[in-house]
């Protein structure tokens, strides 16, 4: 109860001159420090050592020392590599390589750890005995999986943007080659026998109107090209490979998603939008690869996100990590296969119930659980959990959880730790099936797929997912431009459509928001780094600011390249067009102007997904000049705007 007196503020200490004299010095101390940061310049030291402090880990990549000793951990986050002591679990080491480092490789003895660097489109080799960085390794667009042959003599990257793979040769250093992958290659694993493996993150680009089609591509080392390409039905979103060794050959388990996408989401009721499970693909050095597909939901519950997979050695443990739920699930290796040989289960790939027959134990682990490895004596798994900066351990001996690894303090949770967290979490859709991830997966945040929302007439409206990467400042928001913003696209509408359930609260919806609006671009490999253009580009430019045909005739101002992709407002103009691309399964004739930023790693284009190139937008759908007056152009001047165009 307040006595109405006014008490100095700070109490009898602070009216003391020392202390006053203390306190003032202290503030100006800070004030300092304050001046000093702002004035420092952006790319210095002492700036990026002070950002560095305020940044969260993200551990994505995980890779054991030959034997166990060491555990290495790529944290995109602070675009650094640790080293942890398994025995102690302490973190002993950390170096600075490229930016949003994805993936370890370790070289057949130990020596030479390899990081691939995303955004740097470069390969980190570390010496883990001197536990330095030696030199930098020049690969493809957008590098995330790797792995090197079993000599050490060449390293294998998989070329997530570039959708292809690099073959390095470790003596000289040198890209000796760059072989042909599928969509999205992110994942690389060495395999017993002599081969490369390297999964796919997205479906091969075909008829999306056809249930979508991820591929499996096998290097092999000894002639470092692709022997063969191994197609997995009705899946996406591949990601790490686990090996196990049979007596004639061997056989791979990858977790994958399984889309629902061609059904209109409204029937879907009392389905699920996707399915979650594991391509088991049986190897033989003379025969055929053979794929299998079973579930790991269960009945009542998904197991949303399937990310890591690993087999341990000297057991019959296999470890799938589920990302959506913050669950591992341990596989009893021998029943699933005696499961997949059985004459009475011909197709496993829609039944719910079979995964009770081989998961012998779901065990919690930290948020986000992405990679995951195993001790060479099988007594240990770890597991990176990407959301809060720790690591699990799994005692494979009692199947149970030994604890946390912390990669660092445990920071302040902001704003867009927690949008982040929850991206990943699918504990609000109705039985934890999806969460955002499912339909937007991390690297690229879309899935490149057709879906089929809350339309009236069933099999209507069917539009592509687009990414979320870099869309702040182009709403209105879905193709028909019916979500003003991203809050209503997030909350109510997600709520209602997608999940099924009371959805986000208002400030988690806020929280989400932060979180998509950080998404940024990765660095554009066709633009140069002082912004010049070649002069193909330069060429395609001046066609894309054009306001004449080549005839000297005037182009109507609607039918101008940036007068709906005004770059000004990131290549869109915000409204809704008619260019003619709608077809009989359209109710709307009229689209909103898509951004460009990005583009050249954007296929296929169009509302529908029906151009599976840029150039296709205007050979095959524009006849009639709607979509920009494009009829005069001859093949080089189309080339040069779209060597234009993927600059952007």
């Amino acid at each position: 109860m307040s006595t109405g007196r006014s008490r100095p503020l700070g109490g009898p200490a602070l009216r003391r001159p020392a202390t006053r004299w203390f306190v003032f010095a202290l503030a100006l101390s800070a004030a300092a420090l304050s001046l000093a940061m702002r004035s420092a310049p952006h790319g210095s030291t002492y700036w990026r050592r002070f950002y560095a402090k305020q940044r969260y880990f993200d551990p994505v990549a995980l890779q054991l020392s030959p034997h166990g000793r060491w555990l290495y951990v790529a944290c995109e986050g602070r675009n650094e590599v640790l080293q942890i002591d398994t025995r102690t679990r302490l973190v002993t080491g950390a170096l600075a390589v490229g930016r949003r480092p994805k993936g370890l490789a370790l070289s057949p003895g130990g020596r030479w750890l390899y990081v691939a660097n995303t955004w740097s489109n470069s390969v980190s080799v570390i010496d883990t005995r001197a536990w330095r960085v030696t030199r930098t390794l020049h690969v493809g667009w957008g590098p995330e999986g790797l792995a090197t042959d079993r000599t050490g003599r060449y390293l294998y990257t998989a070329n997530t943007h570039g959708n292809d793979i690099s073959v390095v040769q470790l003596a000289t250093g040198r890209e000796v080659n760059r072989l042909s992958a599928g969509h999205f290659p992110a994942f690389a694993a060495r395999l017993h026998g002599g081969w490369i493996a390297v999964s796919d993150l997205l479906a091969r680009l075909g008829s999306l109107h056809q249930p979508p089609v991820d591929q499996l591509s096998l290097v092999d080392t000894t002639t470092r090209q692709v022997a063969r390409r191994v197609m997995v039905p009705g899946a996406i979103q591949m990601r790490q490979i686990a090996q196990a060794c049979l007596p004639h050959g061997s056989v791979l388990l990858i977790p994958f998603l399984q889309p629902h996408n061609l059904v209109p989401l409204v029937v879907l009721r009392r389905d699920w939008y996707a399915a979650n499970g594991l391509a088991v693909v049986e190897l033989h050095r003379h025969a055929p690869p053979r794929v299998r597909e079973v579930l790991l939901d269960g009945l009542n519950r998904a197991y949303a996100n399937g990310y890591g997979a690993v087999v341990a050695p000297h057991t019959p443990w296999a470890l799938i990590t589920a990302s959506g739920v913050d669950r591992v699930s341990i596989l009893n290796v021998h029943r699933l296969l005696r499961l997949l040989r059985s004459p009475a289960t011909a197709d496993l790939s829609r039944n719910l119930s079979d995964a009770s027959h081989f998961v012998v134990r779901r065990l919690p682990t930290g948020r986000d659980p992405t990679a995951v490895v195993a001790s060479p004596d099988g007594h240990y798994a770890y597991i990176a959990n990407r959301a809060d900066d720790t690591i699990s351990v799994i005692d494979l001996h009692g199947l149970r959880s030994d604890g946390l690894i912390r990669l660092g303090v445990k920071r302040t949770v902001t704003e867009l730790r927690r949008g982040q967290q929850l991206f990943f979490d699918a504990d609000f859709s109705q039985q934890r099936e999806l969460a955002c991830a499912t339909c937007h997966p991390d690297e690229g945040f879309e899935d490149g797929l057709l879906w089929s929302f809350e339309v009236p007439h069933l099999g209507q409206d069917i539009v592509i997912n687009k990414t979320l990467q870099a869309i702040r400042g182009t709403g209105p928001f879905k193709w028909n431009g019916l979500n003003p913003n991203i809050a209503t696209q997030a909350g109510p509408r997600a709520a209602k459509y997608v999940f099924r359930s009371q959805g986000f609260s208002p400030p988690q919806v806020r929280d989400l928001v932060a979180f998509i609006q950080s998404l940024r671009l990765p660095p554009n490999p066709y633009r140069a780094p002082d912004g010049r253009l070649t002069p193909a580009q330069a060429r395609g430019r001046a066609i894309f600011f054009r306001t004449h045909t080549n005839t000297g005739a005037i182009i109507p101002e609607d039918d101008r390249c940036y007068r709906c992709h005004a770059p000004l407002t990131h290549y869109t103009s915000r409204v809704l067009m008619n260019v003619g691309t709608a077809t009989r399964f359209d109710n709307a004739k009229a689209f909103k102007v898509p951004s460009l930023e990005g583009v050249y790693m954007r296929p296929p284009y169009l509302h529908n997904g029906e151009a599976q190139t840029l150039e296709e937008i205007w050979t095959k759908f524009n006849p009639h000049n709607r979509h920009g007056f494009t009829s005069d152009m001859n093949k080089e001047q189309l080339n040069d705007l779209v060597q234009f165009l993927k600059t952007l």
